[in-house]
């Protein structure tokens, strides 16, 4: 993307409110997907916004707003368009409120106290402690996060015990499963 002028940086300022208002009028906010909460929406929308201040042409008759309205709508959408599809090639594996593990709401184990159950609960917790000490900053919270969850608390407890809001706790488990789904070895050691 070209670096915006003085102008253009005045005219993104001066419009930022356009971002908000395609948002409200425009799209739907699901802060269960990935990418399409509030705030994920308004930094494309302002990507958006930077695009139509270096397009714009003021020969034309269109004010500056109405011109940035189109083309953050058009954009957004298409990244919301994006987005689910994305989504959709996967398949989610989501730790429930008691730590049983399910794919796309399908549960995948029987969660019966057996002993094999309680090694196998033994080992994940132990391979998320050895790998927490390698994160640092929002990963190792979503470690240590996941870690507790698996045990049984419920996000709401997780974020009392963290005094954040519950939103922060799923932002640092996903955060972290991110970087753990790309660390081959920690992978490795799952099988």
């Amino acid at each position: 993307m070209a670096i915006l002028t003085k102008l253009q940086q005045d005219m993104v300022t001066q419009n930022l409110n356009v971002v908000h208002w395609v948002i409200h009028d425009y799209i739907h906010v699901n802060s269960t997907i990935l990418g399409l909460e509030y705030n994920d929406l308004f930094q494309e929308g302002c990507i958006w916004l930077c695009k139509a201040a270096t397009t714009y042409n003021k020969s034309g008759n269109a004010k500056f707003s109405t011109y940035a309205k189109k083309v953050v709508r058009n954009g957004l959408l298409s990244y919301c368009k994006k987005t689910c599809n994305y989504d959709k090639r996967f398949t989610h594996l989501v730790i429930g409120e008691n730590g049983q593990l399910s794919a796309d709401g399908s549960l995948l184990q029987s969660q019966s106290e057996s002993f094999d159950h309680k090694v196998s609960m033994m080992e994940t917790l132990s391979l998320l402690d050895s790998y927490k000490q390698k994160y640092t900053g929002v990963s190792r919270l979503g470690i240590e996060a996941l870690s507790l969850k698996i045990q049984g608390m419920r996000i709401t407890d997780i974020a009392i015990y963290y005094q954040v809001p519950p939103s922060h706790i799923g932002a640092w488990i996903s955060r972290s499963i991110e970087k753990l789904r790309k660390d081959s070895y920690f992978l490795l050691n799952l099988k």
